[in-house]
């Protein structure tokens, strides 16, 4: 793949947990660790019915430079969406990172 097809912007973001201290409540936010330029391609789509409303899931496929930190824990965010990351896959050559992400309810 040629660079040049890396032309969208993702920001990589990680969980933390914050404790509330009055009532110490445990709650997860997410804190963006860097700005990468990717290839960010629609993959499938489905929906489906859960608790009573219709929802939908989008697969998408996000190609970037190689990244040794980088796993399903993790999330991307882009033009305002979401992508929980599934699968890190390296690519033959150990350039790019091909990375399976779902958006959908709860991500």
């Amino acid at each position: 793949m040629m660079i040049g097809k890396l032309r969208h912007p993702i920001d990589i973001q990680v969980s933390t947990f914050l404790q509330n201290p009055e009532t110490g409540e445990m709650k997860q936010t997410w804190a963006t660790l860097s700005r990468e330029w990717a290839r960010v391609e629609g993959i499938s789509g489905r929906e489906f019915i859960a608790a009573g409303a219709e929802q939908s899931a989008t697969t998408v496929r996000v190609t970037l430079r190689f990244r040794a930190d980088l796993d399903a824990t993790m999330r991307f965010r882009h033009s305002g969406k979401v992508y929980s990351i599934k699968a890190v896959l390296p690519d033959n050559e150990g350039k790019l990172l091909v990375c399976m992400c779902e958006e959908g309810p709860g991500y």
